[in-house]
């Protein structure tokens, strides 16, 4: 096998294209021989160009790499570029997962509700790219270019090739460049060498269409209009939804939608339009369905793209990793607050066509085992004294024992006021739905797992293999980030990320707290309370969040499933190793407790404020949560 720079084994090769091949690879260096990408770039080797493509080459790694870390799981990491006898390689995170192609040719036609979870997560990726201080074009969108990760069915979008900067040489927001694209997906403008934004809205859309149809988008033709005529091929997309595509492809671009946003509030439209039956919505939602709120219309008059800003710069300032400083709680304004309540409606609508009979298709872990001692809802403490759990927006979905349902949407993550360098800047961020734990896991809830999986391993305050006398139902503590990993796999569940976290606890909406926007030391288990000791879960009801999930302010902290990284366009220098740990506990003040708090913790830490909670992905129809 093909050893480069001494490092990486190349293992097979994945695919080759105009810019180049790619293969699997191992890094050597790394102690689990991490698998990656390899992509080796092809040029034409004049020897009078070799410096503007070694400066080029650096410059685009550069920006890769700040794609990567900030898209937050929707564009694969750059871990690494090196040079080595002109030839020049970039090493990027391996998904594990399937292409849009790979499941078309499993599955055939997608249902209507899988063609909207693509197109929002493809539009999340669509957003970031685009709206960044140097936007970026993708150029080559298409089915063989989204994956979906198995596991957590996230949505990625990978094979940048090289890097397509928005450098504009007039007024149109176009951009003179070498051609690239694929045919069928590439509209007219970006053969001729002048792709805007709006081109990558035309192969989401054609990519749709595939997915929609199961045919290619040449066969779709018709010879004497040249329009693409595919309605009758994919009777499952509702004629309102049908013509939100059918104008994403429109001819001219000026005519298409000419953002992501757009577009996604298009397909908002679509849904609430149609004949679906809506539960009972939350107040962050209501707003988006309240005939008074004018809906956004696409943009095909002639708007122009968005402003080209400035060249980002790549130096970051050191600072001290540690838990310090206060977030402020800032609000979204009134244009963004419409923008998420909407594109939130319209994630949650996706689902519900699932709880209507609509095969949703998008990849899922197998259920695993179901925790034997896990209480019903009935055991769990209320919000208010004798109520239910809040579970408004949730009625048609039904949640596991124990577990609330988050309906998934855009937020912006992060606080601009925060006094913490690593919550800054606040950005917008798209949240599939999900399943979460209402409860932090339990110390009796672990030792059924560690009984049944006969773990050696145990909490280091347990006594005589088993938790201390008297705390069945406090949080478990002492566990290590793989500890609570293992947990989740094995009740069939899995860490939230961090977004999923914060989410969860601020809602659509922003709270600063799950409760709300101001602090109260009555609604949480924080040094405020001087109790200096967990508390059983669920002991602060009043703390609960509107879908009543408990503790996620105080009580415990709890681990989180990703890695420590800074927000794009932030000057923090991540703990690289860490993981992110959310939610404050009963031995920290109160600033601990802000929804945006982010704590950075060695995984191997075993300490007694820190626990878990679970989440879980919504289940295929058939499947049992």
């Amino acid at each position: 096998m093909t050893l480069l720079k001494n490092q990486y084994r190349l293992l097979h090769e994945l695919g080759s294209g105009a810019f180049g091949k790619t293969y699997l690879a191992e890094d050597l260096h790394s102690p689990s021989n991490r698998r990656c990408v390899i992509k080796r770039l092809t040029w034409n080797q004049n020897p009078q160009m070799a410096v503007i493509v070694r400066e080029r080459f650096k410059r685009e790694a550069a920006l890769l790499e700040l794609l990567g870390r900030g898209s937050q799981g929707s564009i694969p990491e750059l871990y690494a570029y090196f040079i080595e006898g002109e030839q020049y390689y970039l090493v990027q995170e391996w998904i594990d997962g399937e292409t849009l192609t790979q499941k078309l040719t499993r599955e055939g036609p997608q249902p209507e509700a899988t063609l909207v979870f693509v197109l929002l997560g493809a539009l999340r990726a669509l957003d970031y790219i685009h709206t960044r201080p140097t936007p970026i074009i993708h150029r080559d969108i298409k089915p063989d270019n989204i994956m979906l990760r198995h596991g957590s069915g996230q949505l990625a979008l990978i094979d940048f090739g090289i890097v397509k900067e928005v450098t504009p040489t007039d007024g149109s927001g176009a951009v003179n460049t070498i051609l690239a694209g694929t045919k069928g997906y590439m509209p007219p403008e970006q053969a001729a060498g002048r792709p805007t934004f709006a081109s990558d809205i035309y192969a989401l859309g054609m990519t749709a269409i595939m997915l929609a149809t199961g045919r290619h988008p040449g066969e779709l033709i018709d010879p004497l209009s040249g329009e693409v005529v595919w309605r009758a091929a994919a009777p499952q997309v509702r004629p309102m939804l049908a013509d939100t595509l059918d104008v994403a492809i429109r001819h001219s671009g000026r005519e298409r939608y000419q953002t992501a946003r757009d577009f996604a509030a298009a397909i908002q439209a679509a849904l609430s339009s149609g004949p679906i039956a809506i539960p009972p919505l939350s107040a962050g939602f209501a707003v988006a369905l309240n005939p008074s709120v004018a809906t956004p219309t696409p943009a095909w008059t002639g708007a122009s793209n968005p402003p080209v800003g400035p060249t980002p710069t790549s130096g970051v300032t050191d600072i001290i990793n540690q838990l310090q400083g206060q977030a402020g709680g800032r609000r979204a304004t009134p244009s963004s607050r419409l923008l998420i309540t909407m594109l939130s409606v319209a994630a949650g609508l996706a689902l519900l066509l699932v709880a209507g009979g609509v095969a949703w298709q998008t990849l899922s872990p197998s259920p695993g085992k179901r925790l034997a001692n896990v209480k019903s809802d009935d055991q769990i403490p209320n919000s208010k004294a004798g109520s239910e759990p809040d579970r408004r927006g949730a009625s048609n979905i039904l949640p596991p024992p124990g577990m609330a349902f988050i309906a998934g949407g855009v937020f912006a993550m992060g606080d601009d006021a925060a006094e913490n360098l690593s919550e800054k800047p606040s950005h917008r961020v798209v949240v599939a739905p999900f399943f979460i734990d209402q409860r932090e896991v339990t110390q009796e809830e672990y030792e059924a797992f560690v009984r049944a999986t006969n773990r050696r391993e145990l909490p280091t305050d347990w006594v005589k293999g088993s938790y201390p006398p008297g705390k069945a139902t406090h949080p478990v503590t002492y566990v290590s980030w793989q500890d609570a990993c293992d947990y989740a796999a094995w009740a069939g569940k899995r860490l939230p990320t961090e977004a999923e976290w914060e989410f969860a606890a601020r809602g659509p909406e922003g709270r600063k707290y799950p409760w709300g926007n101001e602090f109260d030391p009555r609604r949480l288990n924080s040094e405020e309370a001087k109790i200096k000791r967990s508390q059983p879960v669920g002991s602060f009801p009043s703390g609960a969040t509107p879908e009543g999930v408990l503790d996620l302010a105080g009580n415990v902290a709890e681990w989180t499933a990703s890695d420590d990284t800074a927000y794009e366009g932030s000057a923090y220098k991540p703990d690289l190793g860490a993981k992110i740990v959310r939610g404050g506990a009963f031995s920290l003040t109160r600033k601990y407790a802000s929804a945006t708090r982010r704590a950075q913790v060695p995984p191997d830490t075993r300490d007694r404020a820190l626990g878990f909670r679970c989440v879980k992905d919504i289940p295929r129809v058939g499947q049992q949560p």
